[in-house]
């Protein structure tokens, strides 16, 4: 045999045991398994490098158990079965229908329960701003920052970079991670001011060759966390666009929250895993001398809340280091739960075959199921994606409305009392491939804000009408009927 026939003969062999773990040992949807194949038919020399460096998760989840804060995950995991014995013997001030869905939540995805919390809604980037400009600029111990996107060359980005370096400065401990592929436009030099000043700033992934062996995998959590007692999270970034100064794609609809109570230390130890995911990566010699797993940081991070509600919370996070998609299975639990109603806002809309199916048995039970979708889309190829799906969902009786601008809210509000803000859209990339985090809120208060808030959308929107969309064109037809085939893999 000689040498190119090797060649060949071991490509088609890894080929072939590539295909044989996807299909014997990968938990993987049916659809997403079958459009790999697909790709190494096609593609038989580099179909293999292709899917890991795009569609494979083992490598994150080996390296999340190397590089994670072992004690401080231990001492959560302690807490979480303690929560997880207290809602089984109905010790919450949950209604028993909605118990089963936090026990649920806390078992399948981690999320410890606390009823002691108070949850402000934002649904614009400018309030948003200014309550949490102030209370950084109140800061008095530290400020740990985590964003998908920072455009440190926008207005806000300048403001907000500006603003953690006094801080620095004044002797706060401010720490700032950001996706070094969510703006290619950011360069080291943008954050300058803020390491001069002694602020620690990491990218996600810390260098351009990791992060272009694993550019599909995202790092698309937003969140603030101040003093260890006030948190932000949601879909809000910081940039221009978002206060609707984006001419392209305006005007901009969105959604925050503020939260106090214990749920912050939930949200923090999420920030400091992801810290140290990227410390420890950075080696010894790149990697900062101060380190957030020990006594003194612990203190520091990890308060009793000063100021306690009474809204009960779950924080859910997931990313392709997760066993299961817990996300998305939350979100299943709440159409699958649901009596009255669900209301959904998303700027990307891809279900799968699983939540399709729950899509349909909600609405066929008499649950008044509506989705907002944007009128004004971002990016031009997911928007073909998201209305592939439109027809099943008006067919099963789900209504779907286009609103005026971009709306790129991540909500759900369910019967007057489940809700969920966070960074998660509608879509298999965001359930399997980014890192996520999303605030499930057990509250009538802040359901009913949320639920005001929806229909405010309504009055900005349009219902798509069943015989008017399937009349679109041919060629539409076509574009979302090939940009479909891309979402198992996308």
């Amino acid at each position: 045999m000689n040498i190119y026939a090797l060649i060949v003969t071991t490509v088609y062999l890894i080929n072939i045991v590539v295909v044989a773990g996807m299909v014997f040992f990968k938990e993987k949807d049916v659809k997403s398994t079958m459009g790999w194949i697909f790709i190494f038919m096609l593609l038989p020399f580099v179909g293999y490098i292709f899917y890991f460096l795009v569609g494979s998760t083992t490598k994150f989840k080996i390296l999340s158990k190397k590089y994670s804060l072992k004690k401080l995950e231990e001492g959560f995991n302690q807490v979480l079965r303690k929560n997880i014995e207290s809602i089984e013997i109905g010790n919450t001030q949950v209604s028993p229908d909605f118990a089963d869905m936090i026990k649920f939540n806390a078992k399948n995805g981690g999320g410890v329960y606390s009823a002691d919390n108070d949850v402000t809604l934002f649904t614009s980037a400018k309030e948003k701003y200014e309550r949490m400009f102030s209370e950084i600029e109140n800061a008095k111990e530290s400020i740990n920052v985590l964003y998908f996107i920072i455009k440190t060359k926008d207005d806000i980005g300048k403001k907000f970079i500006s603003l953690l370096a006094k801080k620095a400065r004044e002797g706060v401990e401010v720490r700032l991670i950001y996706d070094r592929l969510g703006i290619m436009k950011n360069r080291r030099k943008d954050f300058k001011e803020l390491t001069d000043a002694g602020g620690m700033v990491y990218a996600f992934l810390p260098y351009v060759f990791s992060s272009l062996i694993q550019a599909n995998y995202r790092m698309h959590r937003k969140m603030v966390i101040i003093d260890g007692i006030v948190a932000y999270t949601g879909g809000i970034n910081i940039g221009d666009d978002y206060l609707g100064l984006d001419p392209r794609v305006h005007p901009w609809r969105d959604s925050a929250i503020r939260i106090t109570g214990s749920a912050v230390q939930s949200i923090q130890l999420r920030f400091l895993s992801d810290w140290e995911y990227l410390d420890k990566q950075a080696g010894k010699r790149r990697a900062y001398s101060s380190k957030v797993d020990n006594l003194p940081h612990i203190k520091k991070y990890f308060k009793v809340p000063e100021t306690t509600g009474n809204m009960g919370m779950q924080i859910l996070s997931s990313g392709p280091d997760s066993n299961n998609a817990p996300i998305r299975d939350a979100y299943l639990k709440i159409l699958s739960s649901a009596k009255d109603y669900v209301y959904i806002e998303t700027p990307y809309l891809a279900p799968d075959e699983t939540l399709l199916s729950a899509f349909r048995m909600a609405a066929r039970s008499g649950v008044d199921v509506r989705i907002i979708i944007p009128g004004v889309p971002d990016k031009r190829f997911v928007y073909y994606g998201t209305m592939s799906h439109i027809d099943e969902l008006l067919n099963y009786g789900i209504k779907v409305y286009v609103h005026e601008g971009f709306i790129h809210s991540k909500m759900i509000v369910a019967d007057d009392f489940v809700s969920a803000i966070g960074s998660a859209n509608f879509d298999m990339r965001s359930f399997l491939i980014n890192f996520e985090m999303t605030a499930l809120v057990y509250d009538t208060t802040f359901a009913l804000r949320c639920k005001n808030a929806y229909f405010e959308d309504l009055t900005h929107s349009n219902e798509i009408n069943v015989e008017e969309f399937n009349a679109r064109g041919r060629i539409k037809k076509m574009k979302e009927a090939a940009w479909r085939l891309l979402t198992p893999f996308m």
